[in-house]
């Protein structure tokens, strides 16, 4: 059975993040345990040594004493050099430690993203949570990164902020009542703009992958044809500034909440100066303070005010990154929703297998009409299928769920008459070869691009068959370095391109040295021209020798090569039979092959149904 899947729970305790990032970050590097420590110790003490020392030189001037005062210069000059110097290079060695941990991140993101079902990858919701995720690991500023560069400075804000006032108590506690009445009302304009940011960020989610796919429209090589004959250059500018706009106006929201603190800000501010300056002046005055003591306080408030606007302005960044964070921990804590497999060991499958579907029903994700509805099919050992029918007809979504990409509502699929819940996912995908209609080729080179490994672990003699069952070891063999040509133009100067019936040869090698018991053809001849395509037909019982195919096509002719037809409509099988039975029956098969036959024919004034 199918299960629905949605996201997690996303998790909004920001200090939950904060252990989540830092247990990646000392996992990855150890050291940083006492790096990062070591770290704030430094930072809270440096600026603690910039306020006492003016007052220190102040105190020595005061008594005269020139030796002492120097000698009380240089040292603070040297240990506050040291302390700069030691902080400088825990920086420099904590960020190397968290560009580490955030690169190990991507690679198990990406990795998550690759081996979970393509459930939790097609649809658009799916998609949506994928770029919301992604946003935690894109770069230092977002997300795991931001969490590395701003709890530190948030932790030693709030150190600095607890010592600091308890300098501020032997002052004036009215002081100290104004810096907490400035603390509180910046914690709530934080907050407001925090639960905005929380509501906002499926809508940038959404624009961020409508960005993504945007930009892949627009630089993809293979759509500059078009986009230069047809005019449309300045379609794209427009839909972007479109999408644009949007998230200006979501950032503009937010930082215009954050204002609303700096407002805040500047309020305090002024009241704070007032009565500090006006209480200390009047001590000084009163001679209850030194100039030295003052200096020294006048160093703490302003210092005070510092931590205080930093540590809410780095509480605001850590607020933003848990928002991205707990997109990503959801997403990498998501059910996969993979076939898990029986335990048990289980007796070879015996080759070529039957195919069967059993009363299954399937509905696509985020819609509520089922696509197949109780749809019982078996398929004999070694059968060659073709599947016809009009778009939407369920063809492809039939192959999906033999192909073990979506799993029924309700049903069962049986191969060699065994449930195929009973393979975990890696042993079923095993037994399937497949050819889609769009290739898949990565900038690696033509026998990796085939073998689906490193060259050093493909059989190259194997590669090379391959390449002859399917028409194209001549255009290879003429290449400089043959199949260690590398694929793109793009990326190698002495890469190579191919035109799609090439490109669609290459897929059909990789299925052909998978040597599957399954063979799946979906629009194999889409990008052939009509003699490489006939070359193909004759060939296709030597490519699906010993094998239970399914060929998918559009093009009628090619059923006449298969051993039975299914022609589909509305998630139904409504006829069944070979191509000249179905001929005979006179249905949709038999207009539809008409039709096609029409355009073919010598007098192109007749239709098919006049005749």
């Amino acid at each position: 059975m199918k299960q629905t899947q949605t996201m997690p729970k996303r998790y909004t305790s920001i200090w939950q993040d904060i252990v989540y990032a830092y247990r990646l970050l000392f996992q990855s590097s150890p050291i940083a345990i006492l790096a990062v420590p070591a770290m704030v110790a430094l930072s809270v003490l440096l600026p603690v040594i910039q306020n006492v020392l003016p007052a220190l030189i102040v105190a020595m001037i005061e008594q005269g004493s020139i030796r002492r005062f120097l000698l009380a210069l240089a040292g603070a000059g040297v240990l506050f050099a040291g302390a700069k110097w030691l902080q400088n290079s825990l920086q420099q060695k904590n960020l190397v430690y968290a560009q580490k941990c955030r690169m190990e991140a991507i690679t198990r993101f990406y990795r998550k993203y690759a081996t979970t079902s393509y459930q939790n990858v097609e649809p658009h919701g799916k998609q949506v949570d994928f770029q919301n995720a992604f946003s935690a690991l894109n770069g230092d500023n977002w997300g795991i990164g931001q969490f590395f560069r701003k709890t530190p400075l948030f932790v030693y804000n709030l150190i600095g902020l607890v010592l600091y006032a308890g300098f501020l108590t032997a002052i004036d506690v009215k002081i100290l009542l104004i810096l907490i009445a400035m603390t509180v009302s910046c914690l709530v304009f934080e907050r407001v703009s925090y639960r905005y940011q929380q509501r906002s960020r499926p809508e940038e989610g959404a624009c961020k992958q409508d960005t993504f796919l945007l930009r892949n429209y627009c630089c993809g090589i293979e759509n500059a044809k078009d986009i230069r004959l047809y005019g449309i250059e300045n379609w794209f500018p427009k839909r972007m500034k479109q999408v644009y706009d949007r998230r200006i106006r979501i950032n503009a929201n937010i930082w215009g909440r954050m204002k609303l603190m700096d407002i805040s800000n500047a309020v305090f501010l002024v009241a704070r100066d007032i009565v500090a300056y006006g209480l200390l002046i009047r001590q000084v005055l009163a001679g209850q303070l030194s100039v030295a003591e003052f200096t020294f306080f006048i160093g703490i408030i302003s210092g005070f005010t510092a931590w205080l606007t930093e540590m809410v302005t780095n509480f605001s960044y850590l607020r933003k990154a848990a928002i991205q964070q707990g997109y990503l921990r959801a997403y990498m804590e998501m059910d996969d929703c993979l076939m898990q497999g029986s335990g048990e060991e289980l007796a070879p499958l015996s080759c070529p297998p039957s195919i069967e579907f059993r009363d299954v029903t399937f509905t696509y994700p985020e819609t509520d009409r089922p696509v197949l509805e109780h749809l019982n099919l078996t398929i004999r050992p070694g059968q060659k299928i073709a599947l016809v029918g009009a778009n939407g007809a369920g063809k492809t979504t039939l192959v999906k769920l033999l192909t073990g990409l979506y799993r029924p509502d309700s049903g069962e699929i049986l191969l060699g008459g065994r449930n195929i819940e009973s393979y975990s996912q890696e042993e079923y995908f095993d037994l399937i070869g497949t050819v889609f209609q769009e290739p898949f080729l990565m900038a690696f080179s033509i026998e990796e691009n085939i073998a689906c490994c490193d060259e050093q672990q493909a059989d190259h003699q194997r590669v090379c068959r391959c390449l002859q069952r399917a028409g194209l070891w001549e255009r290879i063999e003429r290449l400089p370095k043959g199949v260690k040509t590398p694929y793109s133009k793009e990326l190698y100067e002495d890469g190579e391109s191919f035109s799609g019936g090439e490109a669609q040869r290459l897929m059909l090698a990789r299925a052909l040295y998978k040597d599957a018991p399954v063979m799946v053809l979906d629009e194999p001849t889409a990008a052939l021209d009509p003699l490489a395509e006939a070359q193909m037909y004759a060939q296709y019982n030597d490519l699906t020798a010993d094998k239970t195919s399914i060929f998918i096509s559009h093009r009628l002719s090619s059923t006449q090569f298969c051993d039975r037809v299914l022609y589909l409509e509305g998630g139904k099988i409504v006829e069944d039979g070979t191509h000249q039975q179905l001929m005979a029956l006179g249905g949709s098969y038999a207009k539809m092959f008409a039709y096609q036959a029409y355009y073919y024919q010598k007098r192109l004034g007749e239709r098919p149904d006049e005749q």
